[in-house]
């Protein structure tokens, strides 16, 4: 590039000399004519007066040396002053060309100064170029080669791409098919959730109606032994009651059998009357006698009768009384053969050992059981009488810290805790046991999980 530009300079002051050289030159033939055009004149006119001469001389030769050497010696000036002005010229054109090869000359030792100025500072920007073209180079063979593994890794990816957007098919083909298992599991699961929600709803419902009923078993029970009291009170009337109606029929039997014989006896006299007339009287005091006892009897026997009727009442009432305690005795027999039923179906071990809680859980669940659940009196009661020191149950607020849970994730409706508990001391203790030496009704406690304990299992 500074090459070029000093070739264009000189080039260019090649063609301002070369001009001034042709108008220097332009101006010297131009004179050269003039005074060429002069001397032609001044010979023309000095031939002429010399034509002119040499007819007057024919009559005057003694002056025509005179005239020859006066021209010669005009042609000799001339030539003199066309050669003074042409070297006056020369030397006129040649300083103002020195002039301009000194003012070009300067000009260019200026424009080759900044040149040089413009070199310097472009071999240095070469320079800097040259050494960033060497590490762009250096960069560039390291592109080349990263293109290189890059292009290769490419490949792999691609052959990668390829096999997994085959995959990616395949996955979107199940995942289609799962979508729809998903959307039948789902909506098998709503309507499951559905079924669950009402089966809680209906559980609540059912612990309600069981405690209504506990409750109701509690006061039949207190009345079933009122009742069993009262009908040992009543067996012991019914059985007074019995023996007395039993000597009433039997004097009752007496009577029949008596009145039966007075009967036959008062058919034989009404048979005999006729012949035994004159006995008539006596039997007609007989027969009085007879019929005052017989009024008597039946007076007895109407009040034994309306006694009868009375205790047949009584024994009708009592008898439907009987039924309905035979009825509600059956029931509640039938409810203690469940209640035992279900006591001798559950089982429960109580551990030797001390392990943390989820260790004791553990144990128990890898044994078809799980740690022990308490929702009411008489559990915490019986579980309470087995127990002999400090052991696990299955409650705990593992998962939600304040919300106590059993390990079936239903929720604590009824607690047994000590005094100030459960008071999650120091921010751990979210495990539950039961200190057997409290009384059943408040031997809860909460402690961290992570504490040894023996623990209580059931199926």
């Amino acid at each position: 590039m500074v090459w070029n530009q000093l070739r264009l300079d000189w080039y260019m002051m090649w063609n301002r000399l070369k001009l001034d050289c042709n108008i220097a030159w332009s101006r010297l033939k131009l004179d050269w004519d003039m005074a060429w055009s002069r001397l032609s004149r001044g010979c023309d006119m000095v031939w002429s007066r010399l034509k002119s001469g040499r007819l007057g001389n024919r009559v005057q030769g003694g002056s025509r040396c005179f005239l020859v050497s006066t021209v010669c010696l005009g042609l000799i000036c001339v030539l003199l002053v066309i050669t003074i002005i042409v070297q006056q010229m020369k030397i006129t054109s040649d300083r103002e060309i020195k002039l301009n090869y000194k003012n070009m000359a300067e000009e260019f030792n200026e424009k080759l100064n900044r040149l040089q100025v413009n070199y310097s500072d472009l071999t240095i920007e070469k320079d800097q170029l040259q050494s960033s073209f060497n590490s762009l180079d250096q960069k560039k063979l390291e592109l080349e080669t990263r293109v290189n593994s890059l292009t290769i890794e490419k490949d792999q990816l691609q052959i990668s791409f390829n096999s997994l957007n085959q995959k990616k098919l395949e996955l979107e083909t199940r995942v289609n098919s799962l979508t729809i298992e998903k959307d039948q599991l789902q909506s098998s699961f709503n309507s499951l959730n559905q079924k669950k929600l009402e089966l809680e709803t209906r559980v609540n419902s059912l612990t309600i109606e069981k405690d209504q009923l506990q409750i109701r078993f509690n006061s039949l029970n207190q009345k079933k032994l009122e009742l069993e009291t009262r009908v040992n009170s009543l067996t012991i009337e019914k059985d007074q009651l019995q023996s007395s109606f039993n000597s009433l029929d039997q004097k009752k039997l007496e009577l029949e059998t008596r009145v039966n014989s007075l009967t036959i006896e008062k058919d034989q006299l009404q048979i005999s009357f006729n012949s035994l007339n004159q006995k008539k009287l006596e039997l007609e005091t007989r027969v009085n006698s007879l019929t005052i006892e017989k009024d008597q009897l039946q007076s007895s026997f109407n009040s034994l009768d309306q006694k009868k009727l009375e205790l047949e009442t009584r024994v009708n009432s009592l008898t439907i009384e009987k039924d309905q305690l035979q009825i509600s005795f059956n029931s509640l027999n039938q409810k203690k053969l469940e209640l035992e039923r279900r006591k001798k179906q559950v089982w429960f071990f109580i551990s030797s050992e001390e392990k943390s809680w989820s260790d004791s859980r553990q144990f128990c669940r890898d044994r078809g059981g799980d740690l022990v659940i308490i929702n009411t009196e008489e559990e915490q009661r019986y579980v309470s009488s087995l127990v002999n020191g400090r052991v696990w149950i299955g409650l705990s607020d593992i998962e939600n810290e304040g919300n106590m849970k059993w390990v079936d994730n239903s929720p604590l409706k009824k607690g047994f805790w000590n005094t100030d508990e459960p008071n999650d001391k120091g921010g751990t203790e979210d495990c539950v046991e039961v200190l057997s030496s409290n009384p059943f009704q408040s031997n809860w406690n909460d402690l961290p999980c992570s504490e040894k304990r023996r623990w209580i299992c059931e199926n």
